[in-house]
């Protein structure tokens, strides 16, 4: 996997009117050693590929769907076709025209029915696969009882993929939902909704077209002229002969500052956030278990541990992060609501001493419960080529940084 260096590179050409890249989010960016490839795996548009040894980035085919953006767990993609703040805005805005009732369409099949149905009653997505939890959280908190998914074929689609990610995300949201009690039901259809058709003579020429121009560009909260989407995801520079862009990482390294606890910076994704406020919205959820595609628990084995804490060092939300008592006890604490499970700590770990498990206790998540392991002191190694090395790093200035 020794090409998947290059993401430090290909990453930041996703970069787009359509796409925010936060490089420092990435867990690849931050450890080379990490496995997640989620965003290429759910990829609608093949912009994003890895077959298996070569990672490679096209921006020209990027759709904007958002996809990759519902995918990462660190947030490290960030959409903006619609943005999150302006994609719930127009779901609110459908759940209140509908009253009850939310409909998101993907832009395929609301392409084909172009003039034919009322935009307000209906969020437009480019594909169902840019919906997440923390959206369908909010909807239930505003009292929706059903969210529609309408979708076109996606069997026949060019973006199919969309399609299992949007599953995954009702699959978590259905879960959830239940253990929180709250009532509202999603579901799919390959149909509009009779309510949001328009009347049979409405004029489905120019200023059809225009107002669901403005409609969408609304929404996303931003102005995509197509010559600057053209310039943005076209430049052949470093194309190759296909088009595809191949970037060594030794052109684009990347610093991380190291804070003053020695660890890289933490982010928690703002999803993660508004989808936990949401649920305290809610009330109380079940004192039971829940196995979702968004949090992990961590179980560190602690006789196999070499008390290096790497695992807290390379952790991208902090759910991971180092103590030291007063009496000297050291160690890490877990705190499972704010694990995005990119499994960042079971790749780092030397001794192969952590694992991720799937089921974590609702009321932890909103409890801000955390798990202590305490570690055991570190004994120096003498006359190896990394004792000067080792001892440096317990010496040196917390405002080092790492060259990536």
């Amino acid at each position: 996997m020794a090409s998947i260096d290059t993401m430090l590179g290909l990453i930041g050409k996703l970069e787009s009117p359509y796409i925010t890249v936060h490089q420092e989010r990435c867990a690849l960016v931050r450890n080379r050693h990490a496995d997640c490839l989620r965003c290429a795996e759910s990829c609608a548009s093949g912009c994003i590929s890895y077959d298996g040894e070569v990672l490679t980035v096209s921006p020209e085919k990027c759709i904007g769907c958002g996809t990759c953006a519902t995918v990462c767990p660190t947030c490290a993609l960030e959409a903006h076709h619609p943005s999150d703040a302006a994609l719930t805005a127009a779901a609110r805005a459908s759940l209140a025209a509908n009253e009850g009732a939310a409909y998101l369409g993907c832009g395929e099949l609301l392409e084909r029915a172009r003039g034919r149905y009322d935009e307000e009653k209906i969020a437009r997505v480019e594909c169902l696969g840019r919906v997440d939890e923390s959206l369908l959280a909010d909807l239930a908190v505003e009292g929706a009882r059903e969210v529609v998914l309408i979708h076109g074929d996606c069997e026949r689609c060019d973006h199919g993929r969309g399609r299992a990610c949007a599953e995954a995300v009702v699959e978590t949201a259905e879960k959830l939902l239940e253990i929180w009690g709250a009532p509202m039901t999603v579901r799919f259809s390959g149909k509009l909704p009779a309510s949001a058709k328009r009347a049979a003579d409405y004029d489905s020429g120019r200023r059809a077209v225009l107002a669901e121009g403005a409609a969408l560009a609304a929404r996303a909260g931003v102005v995509v002229a197509e010559t600057a989407v053209t310039e943005a995801l076209g430049d052949a520079s470093n194309a190759d002969a296909e088009g595809a862009l191949v970037v060594d990482a030794r052109d684009v390294g990347r610093y991380l500052k190291v804070m003053d606890d020695g660890t890289l910076p933490h982010f928690i994704p703002d999803r993660r956030e508004r989808l936990l406020d949401s649920l305290a919205a809610l009330g109380e959820p079940e004192d039971v278990m829940v196995d979702t595609r968004l949090w992990g628990h961590v179980v560190i084995d602690t006789d196999a541990c070499a008390s290096c804490q790497m695992c807290a060092v390379f952790c991208p939300t902090g759910a991971l992060a180092k103590f030291t008592d007063a009496d000297g006890t050291f160690g890490v604490e877990h705190r499972p609501s704010d694990c995005v499970k990119c499994r960042s700590c079971e790749a780092i770990c030397p001794e192969h001493a952590i694992e991720i498990s799937e089921e974590v206790f609702a009321v932890d998540l909103l409890g801000g419960v955390t798990d202590r392991y305490v570690m055991r002191p570190r004994a120096v190694q003498h006359d190896t080529p990394h004792t000067i090395w080792h001892k440096a790093q317990t010496m040196m200035k917390t405002d080092q940084v790492y060259e990536r």
